[in-house]
């Protein structure tokens, strides 16, 4: 059977269809989720710490919204099945490499009977097995896999059935996928149905932690401790201070705000005299020194306010001449510094953002100003009309000096105007910064003037540079509600709906009252009702 058929006939076995909910305010669908990329990752990497293969690299996840969770997004594919088949090979041969492996996770070390047999088999899925399902086995799955399990074992050898076995549970699609049990649907008609323990176990490890439930967890879930908002606030404080909630700090602003852009192609180079110390190895500098950022300012400060105005940062050689501080000597060593108050403010105004949103040859006014149009203040920007040149404006040799803003002002006066209003009101006040983020005063012996206008929120006015815009948006009312919308839509894999507005509403004004605690917010989400509940799907 093909690969990608025989995945959507499991799916369906497992009570796993297209959820076609009924409407129910407060409460969205509940559509299966594969794991992301950074997931499945992540879950091998604590399913096997200290395991580490090297893979042939998986498809990109496809986006819509900006997140690589989307549920809308995750066609499988049969290069992905494939690469899932290899990935799932090689773990399973790491983890049986010796015979100390397998009995480590096996807990037995093998047998003499075909009784002693049954028992390992037992005592594997049961324990690991159970980790990678993220539950308990069904009596008929592991009726399954035990009798494949013996059956690999007589036919080999028993370091052979435990590989064997391993290899078919990463690829089927309980592990693949987050498969919530249609079972309770048959206990009762309610609309709204409360989420399975183990179901909301996975719920909370992939949020918080974006990979599997820990033991904790799964204790919690079996002993029916994961079922009252009290129970989820209280797991919700425990996971928000393990290091594993660094991994969703760092994966969520950096998919929100897009901030590996910077790794592109076309950002590998810097055509401008001025940028032309910037190598390939800078961008992946820019992209680490703002994961250190927002890492550090998650763990230390942990608010929205934080991220866009701290000074703080990180450098290596290759930052600290970006930023024009002193560095250590090497791109391997890194110190924590305090940035120039005259020119830096958050994460707006580091390497990966600035560069990311530029072209290779000079900045950008209109790219950066959409980008805190769409991403800082979720505001869809009109098309740009047919034929209009999008390149970048070029000197007129006749005109004298004239500096990048001159330029974009001309390109985009008249019928331009206004769209280019709002998105130059904000790109303009980057002008102080190159295609590569350094901090400049003039162009063409000309000083730059990187004032501009906020639009469209609760903070209009005039701003004189980066510094004041950040301070202005850190503290708005519509950026701090557009960053809880945006926080939801991670958490569910999805665009929140109609019914669920009102929850939108609730928590955006919670996390506004909390003074943009973003622990505050995400506690706040996976106690929603939206985040603990599930619809009755359907027939």
């Amino acid at each position: 059977m093909h690969r990608r058929a025989a995945f959507a006939l499991l799916l369906l076995a497992l009570g796993c269809g297209n959820d076609r909910a009924l409407t129910v305010p407060g409460v969205g669908p509940a559509p299966l989720r594969r794991l992301s990329n950074t997931e499945y990752l992540y879950a091998l990497n604590d399913l096997f710490p200290g395991l580490h293969p090297v893979l042939p690299p998986l498809p990109t996840d496809n986006s819509v919204s900006g997140f690589e969770n989307e549920v809308n997004a995750q066609a499988p594919s049969d290069v992905r099945v494939a690469r899932f088949e290899a990935i799932a090979h090689l773990y399973a041969a790491a983890a049986t490499q010796d015979a100390t492996a397998v009995a480590a996770v096996t807990g037995c070390p093998g047998w003499a009977t075909p009784t002693q047999a049954a028992a390992c088999a037992t005592d594997f899925l049961q324990t690991t097995g159970a980790r990678i399902f993220r539950r308990p086995l069904t009596v008929e799955e592991e009726a399954h896999f035990t009798q494949r399990f013996t059956s690999w074992a007589t036919a080999v050898d028993f370091s052979a059935a435990v590989q064997l076995t391993l290899s078919a549970m990463l690829q089927a699609p309980q592990f693949l996928y987050r498969a919530e049990p249609a079972d309770v649907l048959a206990s009762t008609t309610e609309p709204v149905l409360p989420v399975d323990g183990y179901a909301m176990a996975s719920r909370l490890s992939f949020f918080l932690w974006e990979s599997i439930p820990d033991d904790e967890l799964l204790r919690a879930a079996g002993a029916g401790q994961l079922e009252t908002e009290d129970d989820i606030r209280q797991q919700a404080a425990r996971m928000l201070s393990d290091p594993r909630a660094l991994r969703l700090a760092w994966d969520f602003h950096r998919q929100w705000l897009a901030l590996d852009r910077i790794m592109n192609d076309e950002h590998e180079v810097r055509t401008s005299e001025v940028d032309a110390a910037w190598t390939s190895t800078t961008q992946a500098s820019a992209l680490r020194e703002s994961r250190m950022f927002v890492e550090r300012s998650f763990t230390d400060v942990g608010t929205l306010g934080d991220l866009l105005t701290s000074r703080r940062a990180w450098v290596n050689n290759e930052m600290a001449r970006v930023y024009g501080v002193d560095g250590p000597a090497t791109a391997d060593s890194w110190r924590e510094v305090t940035l120039p108050a005259e020119q830096r403010a958050g994460i707006l105004t580091r390497a990966a953002f600035l560069a990311g949103y530029s072209h290779r040859g000079g900045t950008s006014p209109p790219i950066r100003g959409n980008a805190i149009n769409l991403r800082l203040l979720c505001q869809l920007p009109a098309p740009p009309p047919d034929g209009v040149d999008l390149s970048i404006p070029m000197p007129d040799p006749n005109s004298g000096p004239q500096t990048n803003r001159m330029l974009f002002e001309a390109r985009t006066t008249g019928s331009c105007q206004q769209c280019h209003h709002s998105l130059n009101g904000f790109g303009f006040g980057f002008e102080s910064y190159t295609a590569s983020g350094a901090f400049i005063t003039a162009q063409q012996g000309l000083a730059i003037d990187p004032s501009g206008e906020v639009n469209g929120t609760d903070v209009d006015g005039t701003f004189a540079n980066a510094i004041e815009l950040s301070t202005l948006l850190g503290r708005s009312k519509v950026v701090h509600r557009c960053a809880a919308q945006k926080w939801i839509e991670y958490a569910l894999g999805r665009t929140p709906t109609s019914d669920e507005a009102a929850i939108v509403e609730e928590i955006g004004s919670r996390f506004i009252d909390s003074r943009g605690d973003l622990r505050t917010l995400l506690t706040e989400i996976v106690a929603s009702q939206t985040f603990r509940l599930r619809k009755r799907p359907t027939p």
